[in-house]
């Protein structure tokens, strides 16, 4: 009940936002930088009461306010594993703002591109390979105007107890711009939104989503090799999954479920 009351407020309130946020736009096109910035600070507050919203009415539990230790203070590429479609608000919540790349059909539709553009985000390759070089130069400049860089690397959400390959954009570009590269875990316990479970059946109990740092990384430390840097970070998500599964058989405590049903 809860889940269909706030998919039916979101639409009804979400025309009017798309709205100010597009005056918005207009108010400071001739200043793309300073546009950017403020829609970013602005759209991260609204994902702040989104989250707090979903807390209140108990569909899922995310403390948006806990403070992520070690990020860097200037601009840095952010990546992650991707277990549900909260993410993106979820890190954005986080860390005050962040320019994303956008797949071709969602940036091109009519009514979200002025949106799209106004808060620097950068449309995807989609199949065009020969496309990938604009979208790093993109990203790269979307860094120099002091701007965070929120990419999955993986390119889709995560398999449950998994991760996809990593594509090498990401790494790329933190070696093209020389910033830091932060690595970010995502849970989900219960897990929701994920390719399995869809959002009119959320699971029991209420859903915690927990957003945790991994690493930071310095291009510089491996002579700006974005290959090289994939193959680190990716051996650690590994390393940190099968941590995880570890920790979580350990939770499962056999003797007390076998004890539970027996009978004396």
């Amino acid at each position: 009940m809860n889940v269909a009351i706030t998919v039916g407020i979101y639409s009804v309130v979400a025309p009017v936002g798309y709205a100010i946020l597009a005056a918005l736009c207009f108010c400071w096109r001739k200043n793309p930088r300073r546009r950017a910035n403020r829609l970013q600070l602005i759209t991260s507050r609204a994902y702040r009461f989104m989250h707090r919203w979903l807390g209140w009415t108990r569909i899922t539990v995310f403390d948006h306010q806990k403070s992520l230790p070690n990020l860097p203070a200037g601009p840095f590429v952010v990546i992650a594993n991707h277990p549900t479609l909260m993410d993106v608000t979820a890190v954005t919540a986080v860390i005050g703002g962040a320019c994303s790349i956008v797949k071709p059909s969602l940036f091109q539709r009519a009514m979200i591109k002025p949106l799209m553009v106004g808060l620097g985000n950068v449309e995807g390759p989609g199949p065009d390979p020969i496309r990938i070089g604009r979208v790093i130069d993109d990203c790269v400049e979307r860094l120099a105007w002091g701007l965070p860089v929120v990419i999955f690397p993986e390119g889709t959400r995560s398999p449950q107890g998994g991760l996809e390959r990593f594509g090498r954009v990401a790494f790329e570009i933190a070696c093209r711009a020389k910033v830091p590269l932060v690595s970010l875990t995502i849970t989900c316990e219960p897990l929701y939104l994920s390719k399995q479970v869809t959002l009119f059946r959320p699971p029991h109990p209420t859903p915690r989503m927990a957003i945790e740092v991994l690493a930071v990384d310095q291009p510089d430390s491996l002579g700006t090799d974005s290959r090289d840097l994939r193959k680190r970070v990716e051996q650690r998500y590994h390393a940190w999954l099968r941590k995880v599964a570890v920790e979580t058989s350990r939770s499962y405590d056999p003797a007390s479920k076998d004890s539970e049903c027996q009978t004396s």
